[in-house]
């Protein structure tokens, strides 16, 4: 027999009695369900229609849920049932088995096609996040058990995860060609902007600017790490410059008119909209008559097995540019 709401004490001696026979209630999934689906849907009769029941077996699930717990989780007096403080209450824990039950059957289902848990992305620090994060979202739709791990490496140390098998996909700024030992798609054109502060002498300076005055103003220059000599005179038109390991830091002190330097158009559009930053129309690069540019693609080793979300974003991250 059910606790009367108003028999307060012997509701309690109930519970105690429960507690003490030390037996443990079992409660069905389906219950947590019915009890969702009354609250969602405003009473029991409609509830049954919901899910294509007799209201009796909706009100039978309540019932026995009650009994379990001990608690009267509706009250019944008014003419919609409205839940009791112990309802609210455990109304959110209800409905977060709910979800680990959704997410369960969703990651079994995943497995029983052939999709991997987890899949690990490295994509370097030169791309522009925007297509990638288009694309994961897309399959995120798809494949929503998937759990994504994502890692930004600079040139060189985005390849060596590809090839340790510490990364799936890379998403790679090819700067050199790949070799048959990668399969790879390109996503699209990048390339790089000479930029100054408004206040900096070369942003008054009438283009085309030569490279005589390049070099006596500092560059601040990307560098991979401190104290490694490889790509450091890579771009490097100064006399003077400071070495900066993180494109974040180079775009602060560029801002500040502490030196000019050279960044992925990306990461500068804003500031050239805005005029924090100006564009520097340089007459000649490297030898070139324009700034250099390079073709980010998305990557895989050839020889490796690709799982049904890997392949799908290998598929779309090309026409989400």
């Amino acid at each position: 027999m059910l606790p009367s709401p108003v028999a307060h004490e012997n509701r309690l001696i109930w519970i105690k009695t429960i507690k003490k026979s030390d037996q443990v209630a079992t409660y069905s999934l389906d219950q947590f369900h019915v009890f969702a689906a009354v609250v969602d849907c405003g009473g029991f009769a409609a509830a049954a229609r919901k899910l294509g029941r007799a209201q009796s077996a909706v009100t039978y699930a309540i019932r026995g849920l009650e009994e379990q717990t001990g608690l009267i989780l509706f009250d019944r007096s008014h003419y919609r049932p409205q839940l009791t403080d112990a309802g609210r209450a455990l109304l959110p824990r209800a409905r977060r088995l709910l979800d680990e039950l959704e997410d369960f059957q969703q990651q079994a289902d995943g497995f029983a096609h052939g999709v991997e848990a987890a899949l690990s992305i490295v994509v370097n620090n030169f791309t522009d996040p925007a297509p990638v994060i288009r694309a994961l979202d897309a399959m995120r739709q798809v494949f929503p058990s998937v759990r994504v791990r994502i890692a930004q490496k600079p040139f060189g140390e985005d390849i060596d995860m590809l090839r340790a098998g510490e990364a799936q996909l890379g998403v790679i700024a090819a700067i050199a060609p790949l070799g048959s030992e990668f399969e790879s798609r390109f996503i699209s054109e990048q390339s790089l902007v000479a930029v100054a502060a408004p206040s900096h002498a070369l942003a008054a300076m009438e283009a085309p600017i030569g490279v005589a005055a390049l070099r006596r103003h500092l560059q601040v220059v990307w560098t991979r790490a401190i104290g490694r000599a490889e790509l450091d005179d890579l771009g490097v038109h100064a006399l003077d410059s400071w070495r900066v390991t993180e494109l974040d830091m180079k775009l602060r002190l560029i801002r500040e008119g502490v030196g000019w330097g050279s960044l992925p158009a990306h990461l500068v559009q804003d500031d050239l909209a805005n005029g924090r930053l100006r564009e520097l129309q340089v007459e000649s690069w490297e030898g070139r008559d324009r700034m250099p540019s390079f073709p980010p693609s998305v990557v895989r080793v050839a020889k490796a097995v690709l799982g049904p979300a890997a392949r799908f974003l290998m598929e779309t991250l090309p026409a989400a540019r």
